[in-house]
């Protein structure tokens, strides 16, 4: 992977500050090849928590926090967010639990 321990730690340490404790984590996309080079940092989220405008909301602190840090200072991050009550399901969560490495 092409992320070190210290960013995967501050992800984590932030995303269940924003998303509870009970979230599920992964890394995605170029980030978890490490014959690539650059790309972006993909982040799945899958939380309990209901309320559009509250994961809303939540994922924009969740961005403004990491990108306050140094490790991600100026560091293009995309986070995905999935309701796990929602039966709704987009092609992109598949990728993200299947291709993806569980934080």
């Amino acid at each position: 992977m092409r992320v070190t321990p210290e960013q995967l730690s501050i992800f984590d340490l932030f995303a269940h500050r924003y998303f509870g404790e009970d979230a599920s984590l992964w890394l995605f996309g170029s980030r978890v090849d490490d014959q690539k080079k650059g790309g972006d940092y993909d982040f799945f989220v899958e939380t309990n928590l209901v309320s559009a405008d509250e994961i809303v909301v939540r994922k924009l602190a969740l961005l403004a926090e990491l990108q306050s840090t140094p490790q991600f200072e100026d560091e293009k991050i995309d986070i995905v967010v999935k309701r796990r009550a929602s039966t709704f399901e987009m092609p992109i969560y598949q990728v993200a639990m299947h291709e993806g490495v569980r934080i």
